[in-house]
């Protein structure tokens, strides 16, 4: 009876250690995956704020363009 009573409590000690591992990693998992949630949501704020500047600059060129492409028919209009 005592036998089989240590092998019972040799076998819950192995389980609680590999629950215990399976924990570990699991915390572990939470933890990387928090990270790359956070990591994400500031690439995809970066990303849009990249996105505006460009676009505020496209805006920008556009408007100049303009501005020369009219000097350009004025010229036109002056030089007939």
């Amino acid at each position: 009876m005592e036998k089989s009573l240590d092998e019972l409590l040799v076998k819950i000690k192995t389980i609680k250690e590999e629950v215990d591992k399976v924990e570990f990693r699991v915390l572990n998992t939470r933890t990387h995956m928090e990270t790359i949630e956070k990591s994400t949501e500031k690439i995809g704020k970066e990303i849009l704020e990249g996105f505006h500047i460009v676009s505020n600059k496209v805006n920008h060129l556009e408007e100049e363009m303009k501005k020369v492409e009219k000097l350009l028919e004025d010229l036109q209009k002056n030089n007939k």
